[in-house]
């Protein structure tokens, strides 16, 4: 069997839409999340093809100090085939091409034997909760507003500095595409102790400088509609996270592993990411 692996086309979106759907055996936005990741990385998805077929997909978005891979999933007809290796193997050369010193991923247990293999090295427990569709909606709190494209440089540079690299193309997109769904919480001296971003059915990125502020932003994204089932990533250690979600109504559906790969290291203030923006993006 021979693998060719190329950039995926838009064509065949819908294709590894379905695929990313057959490989993770549960619905999803996947058309959605592809689309808004390649905006992001334009560059960055590639498509495992055997016999024209596309038989898998990954892809990754580059920040400033390190990589994010995701949404990698091999068609089951063509899993344990070498599919996922190929893939891995040749995102891994482009990455290592662009110099990009580190490379972190959240796994599936299903995929962390593989990752092993690549040199990835687990970091920590990544939990992902879920709230049913028809839970109750609340009020929006009045120390929150609506966030704007005017927050966007105050936002990003105190972002920089918790999720220890420059995502301000990833959040100036996320507030192009989903405008009055995102929230800062302010102080008294006009400085921001967190903000919320929302899509159409998860919650993040969410930042917290103050902890014990985080539930008014939880309660302004719960008075927005959702599509269905809310699910937000949380990083194992923020057990005040979970605790909050957890009384909100919210669930463990699925626990991933947090891995990373090179000799990059890590900074940031991760205590106060109280959700990743998504298993892919995070």
């Amino acid at each position: 069997m021979i693998v060719t692996i190329q950039p995926l086309p838009d064509p065949d979106l819908e294709v590894a839409a379905d695929i990313l759907s057959a490989a993770f055996q549960r619905p999803g936005n996947w058309i959605n999340d592809l689309k808004f990741n390649i905006k992001i990385q334009p560059d960055g998805y590639f498509g495992a093809y055997v016999d024209g077929v596309l038989a898998g997909l990954v892809g990754a978005t580059i920040y400033s100090a390190f990589a994010y891979v995701g949404l990698m999933g091999v068609h089951p007809e063509f899993q344990r085939r070498g599919v996922g290796l190929a893939l891995m193997q040749y995102l891994l050369s482009w990455l290592d091409k662009k110099n990009i010193p580190l490379v972190l991923l959240d796994a599936s247990p299903s995929g962390q034997l593989l990752y092993q293999k690549l040199g990835f090295v687990a970091c920590e427990l990544v939990y992902v909760f879920q709230r049913r569709k028809g839970g109750p909606i609340h009020h929006r709190p009045v120390e929150t507003r609506i966030l704007n494209s005017k927050d966007l440089e105050r936002i990003s540079a105190t972002d920089l500095q918790v999720f220890g690299a420059d995502r301000s193309r990833l959040l100036t997109n996320l507030l192009e595409k989903y405008p009055d769904r995102s929230f800062v919480l302010q102080n008294g001296l006009g400085s921001f102790n967190g903000y919320i971003f929302a899509r159409e059915a998860s919650i993040g990125p969410w930042v917290m400088h103050e902890p014990e502020d985080a539930e008014p932003l939880l309660q302004a994204v719960l008075s927005l509609p959702f599509e269905g089932d809310i699910s937000v990533v949380v990083p194992g250690s923020n057990v005040k996270a979970m605790t909050l979600l957890t009384r909100y109504g919210f669930e463990v559906i699925r626990t991933n592993l947090h891995m990373k790969r090179g000799s990059g290291v890590l900074v940031g203030q991760h205590e106060k990411i109280f959700s990743q923006t998504s298993l892919s993006l995070g």
